[in-house]
């Protein structure tokens, strides 16, 4: 009661001197003490994965290290030797002897554009909620429960995909997008129908762009407003148009894309924004324009002659800052003949593919010849070509690299390239692409060697155990009837026991 009438006078005090001040004591003494606990969180203690007798490919090899122990802690790779103690309450994954290779990245995945009729199917056929759908089943099922555990996206806008993801509420890869591509009208982004009206092209009124997976603009303050708009909703880099393109209705490959100016803005926005430009073309002119203007990603590129590839190569061994991108599979398969090319292609079309896959194998000779810092991307997107993804990775080896090298595109390379993004990284605290101290826990183990065997990848009961984030995806080391065994059919999330 004596208490009670201190803290009502301390109150009335208070509020006659003005002086909230007052008050701090009074209730205070009113509350008692607080215990020292109430002032920080208890620290969570980190969970610790030890894997013993595992036998790296560090993402850029081309040996394996033999014998090796690797340390996760939490989402990352803490430790790598011979003899690691194991922590307290760790839990051990025996390898007994299998390689481990670093999550794949695929550096050119179209994560909303996989309704079975490819890119033009959201004109008439698909919403954006079917579009969503179809990317997040293959998200998990087509990718990450097979081992890609990233996907540079680049071109459309899955960005809110990503940000699911990366909560925990998804499964699926971790993704790296550019948002929607930057393309002039009648450009390789253009996938508005023929006929549509020009006051709806004008507002963004036909799907793809309504849908914010590409944009059509004309001028560079148009190409500043689009390219802002990506940035501003998290995209990581910028894709623009450099030429004419396959998939695409009005551009034939000979084409130019956006002009001098328009391309000079773009890469100046990025650069002002810590990271990139990629680029879509397939000629010379294409491609050293944006030499000249400073874009640092080339994708495709496989009707430019050798004396542009010398330059590039020049430029990279001078300045480490640009890459070639090899869309592998696409161009030797799919563009392989006017019979292989998919279905859902028109006459046009499937001859522009034709050309495209002429070119694709003596590009990647000339790469190869000279040196060029290459990355590997899929391109394939729609039911039916999404499924068969790794195959790009072994039709690197089909085109003249080893499977080690092929193996480097898309792990270590890529791993570097997706920290160009600078600030604009969504996953800047470690390294990825690699088996590395202070890396992501993004590792596979494989039962056998792809480093000699790259086929062996195809293999879906070859790969044992898929971690991406520290988290287990799939767990077939153990036996079927242990309780931390997890085939590839059980997502994990992030609220879950990493096991």
């Amino acid at each position: 009661m004596q208490m009670r009438l201190s803290r009502l006078f301390a109150m009335f005090v208070a509020i006659v001197l003005g002086s909230a001040v007052a008050i701090l004591p009074s209730l205070l003494m009113a509350a008692g003490p607080a215990p020292a606990k109430a002032a920080a969180k208890e620290k969570k203690k980190p969970i610790h994965i030890l894997f013993t007798n595992v036998n790296i490919f560090n993402g850029f090899g081309p040996a394996l290290q033999r014998g090796m122990s690797v340390l996760v802690e939490n989402n990352y790779i803490k430790e790598i030797g011979k003899n690691i103690k194991k922590p307290a309450g760790a839990y051990v994954v025996d390898g007994k002897g299998r390689t481990m290779t670093p999550g794949l990245i695929d550096m050119h995945q179209h994560v909303m554009l996989n309704p079975p009729e490819g890119t033009a199917a959201y004109q008439s056929r698909w919403d954006d909620a079917a579009g969503g759908a179809f990317a997040m089943h293959h998200l998990n099922h087509s990718m990450l429960m097979k081992g890609i555990t990233t996907v540079r996206d680049i071109a459309g806008d899955p960005l809110d995909v990503a940000k699911a993801i990366d909560m925990g509420y998804l499964p699926g890869p971790r993704i790296y997008s550019a948002g929607g591509a930057i393309s002039q009208t009648g450009g390789h982004g253009d996938f508005a129908a023929r006929n549509t009206p020009p006051e709806d092209l004008a507002n963004h009124h036909d799907m793809s762009q309504s849908t914010q997976n590409t944009w059509v603009v004309d001028g560079p303050d148009e190409v500043t407003k689009a390219v802002r708009l990506n940035l501003r909703r998290g995209a990581a880099f910028i894709k623009v148009m450099g030429g004419g393109g396959v998939a695409s209705e009005f551009d034939p490959l000979e084409i130019m894309g956006l002009a001098e100016d328009e391309v000079k803005r773009a890469v100046e926005i990025a650069k002002d924004n810590g990271t990139y430009v990629a680029v879509h073309a397939y000629h010379d002119k294409s491609y050293n324009r944006h030499l000249d203007l400073g874009t640092r990603s080339f994708e495709h590129g496989f009707l430019i002659s050798e004396p542009t590839v010398k330059r590039m190569v020049q430029r990279y061994k001078k300045s480490k800052d640009i890459v070639w991108s090899f869309q592998c599979f696409m161009s030797i398969n799919s563009f392989g003949s006017y019979e292989s090319m998919p279905a859902f292609f028109t006459h046009e079309q499937k001859v522009k593919g034709v050309k495209v896959g002429k070119g694709a194998r003596n590009a990647a000779k000339m790469m190869k010849k000279h040196g060029m810092f290459i990355v590997g991307g899929s391109d394939m997107f729609s039911p039916g070509l999404v499924e068969r993804i790794k195959e790009d990775l072994t039709c690197n080896v089909k085109a003249g690299f080893t499977p080690a090298q092929a193996l480097k595109h898309w792990t270590g390379n890529a791993g570097i390239v997706l920290k160009w993004s600078g600030p604009k990284d969504p996953y800047p605290t470690y390294k990825l692409g690699t088996i590395a101290k202070n890396a992501y826990a993004d590792i596979l183990l494989w039962d056998g060697d792809p480093t000699k065997n790259i086929d062996l990848i195809l293999d879906e009961s070859k790969l044992n155990f898929v971690m991406k984030d520290g988290l287990v995806y799939k767990n077939t080391v153990v036996e079927g009837d242990h309780p931390h065994f997890r085939p590839a059919k059980a997502p994990n999330t992030r609220g879950q026991y990493p096991l």
